[in-house]
This record gives structure tokens, C-alpha cells and sequence, in this order.
């Protein structure tokens, strides 16, 4: 589980493992800064372990370069080593990630620029490049949205969740949509 420690070293991103389903936890190891970041700019990490085994780490970016931007970290060793994070050119946040049944990876994030929406990406290829933006819902009333999560269904169809502040309403709601890539 991808994890944002504030220990007695200051803040800290990286991995925790449970070897008991859940009931206790312990710092495997921790994923490199960027020269010029700040740890405490790194927030909301999603993880997957992609069909070769790759680990795959995306992180919401509020350092100034690449500020908003999606970062990306691997680990080709079971996450006990991790890459330095590097942009993959997605403005947008945070991230979530799926594993479909062919093996694609899906990134789902919160496009909080008009159109305000939600978009994803695939990668064919375990994570090393993303396609082109494809759009999910683009009638967002403000940048106010986000934080999509989608998961494949028995039919093959998609289904997303988000939270959207709409303009009738003062609170936000719950947005949900059903969905194929063609």
C-alpha cells in the first residue's frame, strides 16, 4: 500500500506491507524525491501491480515543476526499490488506477480545467506510456470534482464514481457513470 509517513524524519512517501490481512503494517521502503521536491508536495498515491509484475505509483504533484501534473514511480523488485517519480504528461488529479481483464492498466483522474470532468488513459505496455485523454463526463459546473474511481464489470462495461460540486447545490454529490472503450 502506497503510504505518506510523518515520522521523526520529517514526511515521507513510499510502501507498507501486511503479511495479516490488513491488521498491522510496516515501512518496506520509501520512493525517492525529485531534485528540487518537497515530500510534503507529494499526496494521494494510488498503486497497481501491472501483468509483468511491475508496481506502478502515481502520485497527486503540488511541487512547482510539473505542479498538477501526475507523477509516476516503479519498482521492478516487489517494491523493496522505486524509480525517482517522473511526469508522464497528465494534468490532472489524483489518480486511480485498474487492472482490466486484458491486462490494460486504465488511469482515471479529475480534470479540474474546462471542460471540467473526468478523464482516463490507457497503457497497453504495463505503465511505460498512456494514450491520449479519453473523456467521461465533461459538464462539471467548476474544478471543484474528481477523485474517479472505476472498475470493470462482469460485462466488460466500465462503471465510474466521482464526487462533483454542483451549482444547484451547496453540497457535493455523487456522480456515477457506465461506460465502454470503443
Amino acid at each position: 500500500m502506497p503510504a505518506k509517513s510523518s515520522g521523526v524524519k520529517g514526511q515521507e512517501i513510499g510502501i507498507c506491507e501486511s503479511h495479516d490481512d490488513g491488521k498491522s503494517w510496516q515501512w518496506l521502503s520509501g520512493i525517492p524525491t525529485r531534485e528540487g521536491d518537497r515530500h510534503q508536495d507529494y499526496h494521494e498515491l494510488h498503486a497497481i501491480e501491472a501483468a509483468n509484475g511491475r508496481l506502478l505509483v502515481h502520485i497527486r504533484n503540488h511541487n512547482t515543476k510539473n505542479n498538477r501534473e501526475t507523477l509516476q514511480s516503479e519498482s521492478d523488485d516487489g517494491g523493496k526499490s522505486w524509480s525517482k517519480p517522473h511526469p508522464i504528461g497528465v494534468w490532472g488529479l489524483p489518480s486511480f488506477l485498474t487492472r482490466l481483464r486484458d491486462d490494460r492498466l486504465l488511469m482515471s483522474y479529475g480534470h479540474r480545467r474546462k471542460p471540467f470532468g473526468n478523464q482516463v488513459r490507457l497503457s497497453k505496455d504495463h505503465g511505460t506510456t498512456w494514450s491520449t485523454p479519453l473523456t467521461i463526463s465533461d459538464d462539471g459546473s467548476s474544478g471543484d470534482l474528481g477523485y474517479p474511481s472505476t472498475v470493470e464489470l462482469d460485462d466488460n462495461s466500465l462503471l465510474t464514481v466521482w464526487y462533483e460540486k454542483v451549482s444547484s447545490n451547496r453540497f457535493a454529490v455523487l456522480r456515477q457513470t457506465r461506460w465502454t472503450i470503443s
